[in-house]
């Protein structure tokens, strides 16, 4: 049996959701236990990593208030979180919580006692680790930080590597490597907050002269939402981007698709892809903010469909088809592996499709869109940690020894080019 570590939580703005995430993935991990032994590490918004009773209470207490079809009963159970949560923040909890740390050292195999505790030189061994599962979402997680200490401690990990994730995190960066492959993106400019903080007439007049109003602003970092405002004129630029500044230090500035369907898919897989139905997201044509998506569902059970979909998406054929193909060339330009979610832009009148970014750890694992893929959320999580297993395995094909100055690699163990 293989010890699978969840980790979830974190220094993230998008901490709530993550916790989401791993219960739902924590649901399907107790249906393969005869193979997977599940290992809950919560990460607290202090950057402790726990685990423990009231980490598993934290996890049961959110299944609770999210199923729960009873509205005052459900109220109940999102504010039973919301405590267990700030116990968790103290490093307490309603049950046994106990602080370990994940070292870098491979040799030691696993999670250690805290050695603030136990003193540095007498850390033991607390629970072995095969497999980890992170869903993190946002920054010091989907970032390629997290993947970092995966990589040092010679961890299979499920999801993308370090730079994949780097990349996919960085909306500058990941435009970039989409324009060099060639794949469709809405025209942008950039710059970055110093820039702003020295200049800003003169970086307004950069904007203006690449872009014509009106203009979308997102910090280069951030996810779901997380500080996007839309621009009409100089004065509302300035305004956005006071607010997207306090997400991130670089800010992407883009031509707003006003007539548009947005449209996403997910990608699985390391070599070999599988590409999920389209979903079509509705609403009003307004840019949906990350209080929309989260806080106000939260605060709102009875309206938890504020931002309703179809699967599959109501677009052409060949439309759809194409929307696929872009999302697996998104997929393979980043090097991604196991799991992401891809979303796009379509400018309704031309039904032109725009890759807009790859989140490369979805919420939910795009369970929704998998099942109505014919992929169960079992079949999901259990080729995802063979996928993991398969990718530490390629690596561990490299030698990274020096010979003549270049690491070595031992052709016999590799798998087939990626297609």
């Amino acid at each position: 049996m293989k010890r699978v570590g969840l980790i979830f939580g974190s220094r993230t703005v998008e901490h709530e959701i993550s916790v989401t995430t791993a219960s739902k993935v924590y649901e399907v991990l107790r249906q393969v236990q005869a193979d997977y032994e599940p290992v809950l590490l919560y990460i607290n918004k202090s950057g402790a990593w726990l685990c423990g009773k009231a980490v598993s209470r934290l996890l049961t207490v959110e299944a609770e208030g999210r199923t729960c079809e009873d509205l005052p009963r459900r109220k109940s159970l999102q504010q039973s979180f919301k405590q267990e949560l700030e116990r968790l923040e103290r490093g307490t909890g309603s049950g046994e919580v106990e602080q370990l740390f994940l070292p870098p050292d491979p040799s030691l195999g696993g999670l250690c006692g805290n050695p603030a505790r136990a003193g540095w030189f007498r850390r033991q061994l607390q629970a072995r680790l095969d497999i980890a599962f992170p869903v993190v979402h946002g920054t010091h997680g989907e970032d390629g930080t997290l993947q970092g200490l995966f990589e040092l401690a010679d961890l299979p990990y499920v999801g993308p590597g370090v730079a994949a994730s780097a990349a996919g995190m960085d909306k500058i960066l990941s435009k970039l490597l989409f324009r060099g492959a060639g794949l469709p993106t809405v025209e942008a400019t950039w710059f970055t907050r110093r820039q702003w903080l020295t200049d800003e007439a003169a970086v307004c007049a950069r904007v203006e002269s690449a872009l014509a109003y009106p203009v979308v602003v997102k910090p280069a970092v951030a996810g779901s939402s997380v500080g996007i405002g839309r621009a009409t004129s100089r004065p509302e630029l300035s305004q956005v981007v006071r607010q997207a500044m306090q997400f991130s230090a670089r800010l992407l500035v883009e031509r707003a698709v006003e007539d548009r369907l947005e449209v996403q898919c997910a990608v699985l897989g390391n070599h070999d892809l599988t590409v999920s139905e389209c979903e079509e997201l509705l609403g009003t044509g307004r840019i949906v903010s990350f209080e929309d998506k989260y806080l106000r569902r939260a605060e709102r059970p009875e309206e938890a469909d504020l931002a309703p979909s179809h699967i599959p998406a109501r677009i052409p054929e060949d439309l759809a088809r194409q929307v696929k193909e872009l999302a697996a060339g998104a997929f393979r330009t980043l090097d991604a592996r196991g799991i992401s979610r891809v979303d796009f832009l379509v400018d309704r009148p031309t039904l032109r499709p725009y890759v807009n970014e790859v989140n490369t750890l979805p919420g939910s694992l795009c369970l929704r869109l998998w099942e109505r893929s014919v992929v169960t959320p079992v079949e999901l999580i259990r080729r995802l940690l063979a996928l993991a297993v398969e990718a530490h395995a390629e690596k561990a094909a490299t030698r990274f020894e020096s010979e003549e100055g270049r690491a070595v690699v031992d052709k016999k163990h590799l798998m087939s080019p990626r297609k």
